[in-house]
């Protein structure tokens, strides 16, 4: 999922739309891009994706800000902030990534206020939950130019409508709720499912075990 953050971001800064219509066209046109050295990264949610996220971009030289719950420092973000700081963070975020669970606080976090505090270029990922994002406050948004696009992974109902505007908008990337699937989990579960088997066999504590809140937040 992380891999997919950055590809999404990669190609609005990259300017990938246009450059692949120029190739289908034929034509022999330079574009300039946005680099990701300077940009300052919002990430809300800082679990596993969003160090992940964090890791990676800050390796391409952003700065990064991890919106969380434990107040903590963490060696990857270069700041931890609370929930209540976001509003004040949205208007220097070149980059907001949604990778928070869905709870009574996060839903409908990226809002109609939050759009309004965004600064014009800015980008908006989602892989967290579609609810998240109030769909309506955000196509407004976009018509507006900040967030200036919209990677979009999740939406508040799937599959997503034939009608759905999100499908034609120029200033959105989506897609089926598909950042997860990579062809290096399957190696990965296999390795875990082994050693909690083993972990269970002999009486152990398993490994990334779930608890009743969990499953309920991420439902």
């Amino acid at each position: 999922m992380a891999d997919y953050v950055m590809w999404g971001v990669l190609d609005v800064l990259q300017r990938g739309p246009e450059r692949r219509a120029a190739q289908a066209a034929g034509e022999w046109s330079r574009t300039t891009f946005r680099e990701i050295a300077g940009t300052r990264w919002t990430l809300v949610g800082f679990g596993a994706i969003g160090r992940g996220v964090a890791v990676r971009a800050k390796a391409f030289g952003a700065h990064i800000t991890g919106v969380r719950r434990n107040p903590a420092d963490d060696p990857v973000a270069d700041r931890i902030a609370a929930l209540a700081d976001l509003p004040g963070l949205l208007p220097d975020t070149d980059v907001l990534v949604l990778c928070a669970p869905l709870t009574p606080e996060t839903r409908h976090i990226a809002n109609a206020a939050a759009f309004g505090r965004m600064k014009p270029g800015s980008i908006l990922v989602n892989v967290g939950r579609g609810p998240l994002v109030d769909e309506p406050a955000l196509l407004a948004a976009l018509d507006k130019g900040a967030p200036a696009h919209a990677v979009l992974d999740v939406f508040e109902t799937e599959p997503l409508a034939a009608d759905s505007p999100f499908w034609t908008h120029p200033a959105v990337t989506l897609t089926p709720h598909s950042s997860g699937m990579s062809a290096g989990n399957t190696p990965r579960n296999d390795v875990i499912f082994v050693e909690n088997l083993r972990r269970f066999l002999a009486g152990e504590p398993l490994e990334n075990e779930a608890t009743a809140a969990e499953v309920l937040a991420a439902s």
